[in-house]
C-alpha cells in the first residue's frame, strides 16, 4: 500500500481507487477468512476498476503485566 493510501485510510476514512485514485467509502463485499483476517472487494464507481484488500488483525495479547 502506498503512503498516500495509508494517509487517506488513517485520516479521511476512505480508500483511494488503486487505478484512478477516486475515493471509495466502503467495500462492495467483505468476507472473514479466519478470526484474524478479513478480505474486502472494492469496486470504483468512477472507472469500474475492481480490486481486493486483506486486513490482518493482531493476535490478542494476554493481560498486561503488573508493574
Amino acid at each position: 500500500m502506498t503512503d498516500t493510501a495509508r494517509e487517506h485510510l488513517s485520516i479521511v476514512g476512505f480508500l483511494p481507487c488503486a487505478q484512478c485514485g477516486s475515493a471509495i467509502k466502503r467495500p462492495a463485499w467483505s468476507e472473514p477468512v479466519n478470526e484474524r483476517r478479513v478480505r474486502h472487494l472494492w469496486n470504483c464507481r468512477e472507472c469500474g476498476y475492481v480490486f481486493e484488500t486483506m486486513v490482518f488483525f493482531c493476535e490478542e495479547e494476554s493481560a498486561p503485566l503488573a508493574a
